[in-house]
């Protein structure tokens, strides 16, 4: 297994490359199966990004609009830093927002608190929530005033993450995917 190798002080050296999913899962297989060679096979997590015409994609969204709405939502609803901006997340003191929903910029602080976004969405009818959510954006700012940008505009969906299930399958939108998660046992 050229990915993943013991060295001579007993730490791992593992190399990953993000574009391959199954490798990394092997890879986390194997320092399971090294560290603990007498525990059960470990259950670890592939990850599947759905395309835009994926079929399910829909329903997905039918219950993200519900969650943005303030309804009891049938998955976990909550805001995090995404790529684009985790790095200027300790110089933000305030966010920017553009008009969401035709009712202003929506007052977000750095504490990323989903029951504003979503005080925000139960004013918006649940069939324009998603649109919504896409065409929101998210700046994070070094200022009170919202005046000094510290990044390019962001989707609202980046910021967005909601798990749901549906046929006993999971799914998570992530950075603006959606993904279906797919737990597998052992090593590959």
């Amino acid at each position: 297994m050229g990915h993943c190798r013991t060295t001579q002080d007993e730490s791992f050296r593992i190399r990953i490359r993000p574009a391959q999913p199954k490798e990394s899962l092997a890879a986390v297989n194997a320092i399971h199966d090294i560290a603990e060679p007498t525990a059960p096979p470990r259950r670890s997590t592939a990850i599947r990004t759905l395309t835009v015409d994926d079929p399910l994609l829909p329903a997905l969204e039918r219950r993200l609009a519900a969650a943005l709405g303030g309804s009891t939502p049938p998955g976990p609803l909550d805001l995090r830093w995404p790529a684009a901006a985790v790095a200027r997340a300790g110089d933000t003191v305030a966010f920017r927002t553009n008009d969401v929903g035709g009712y202003g910029p929506v007052p977000l602080s750095p504490v990323l608190d989903i029951r504003v976004i979503t005080a925000r969405f139960a004013r918006i009818p649940e069939f324009a929530r998603t649109d919504e959510l896409k065409q929101a954006r998210l700046i994070p700012c070094a200022d009170k005033d919202r005046e000094e940008l510290l990044t390019a505009p962001i989707p609202l969906d980046h910021w967005i993450t909601f798990e749901t299930t549906i046929d006993r399958h999971r799914y998570r939108l992530r950075e603006g995917r959606w993904q279906e998660i797919t737990r597998e046992r052992g090593a590959t």
